[in-house]
């Protein structure tokens, strides 16, 4: 029995640690801004955080609201080109990093938002369906932030840029299928102006 018992603790042992060890690699991976504990804690408290996830860079205070482009919102000029220029750009299964052909459309919204330069925007990164709740809201968030970073290399003031994840709350296929799953892994954008 006591052998049993033991055979027990260090089972336990090895698996916290293996846990603890995998916390870590995320974090070095994804950076300060990667905190797994609140991710499960969002989860489980439900909605604390009114449906943000905890690595959301929110919008400011005074900025007024994000509109989807060509909702007629905002100047019709801008609103105009921001219908052509603002797509979604999508990932691999998995990742968070910018693909080549993604790359272009960020390009040409790099050059929209300096032709604009009271133009803000909004960043939703979204998941597929598959994988935990917790873990897709983090992924969403990933996907946001190497989206904005991108942006940010390209010359774009970072405090024009804001992000938001939703994991796999909002998918634009509801289908259960490797097509549907790859439409849904992506990010959107909505556009915004500076103080209004």
């Amino acid at each position: 029995m006591y052998r049993l018992w033991l055979i027990l603790l260090a089972t336990l042992l090895v698996f916290g640690c293996a846990r603890t060890k995998k916390r870590s690699e995320d974090t070095a991976a994804y950076g300060d801004a990667f905190n797994p504990n609140m991710a499960d804690e969002a989860a489980l408290s439900g909605n604390e955080l009114g449906g943000r996830s905890p690595y959301d860079i929110p919008q400011p205070t005074g900025s007024g609201r994000f509109f989807e482009p060509g909702s007629g919102m905002i100047d019709p000029a801008i609103d105009a080109e921001a219908r052509m220029v603002l797509r979604d750009i999508h990932f691999a299964y998995d990742s968070a990093q910018i693909l080549p052909n993604e790359a272009a459309i960020l390009q040409q919204i790099a050059a929209f938002l300096k032709r604009y330069p009271q133009v803000i925007l909004q960043i939703e990164g979204h998941c597929d369906e598959r994988g935990t709740e917790e873990y897709n809201m983090a992924l969403g968030s990933r996907r946001a932030n190497s989206t904005r970073q991108f942006l940010a290399d390209l010359g774009i003031d970072p405090n024009r840029l804001y992000t938001i994840s939703y994991g796999e709350m909002r998918p634009v296929d509801p289908g259960h299928s490797e097509a549907a799953w790859a439409k849904n892994r992506r990010c959107h954008f909505l556009i915004g102006i500076a103080g209004q």
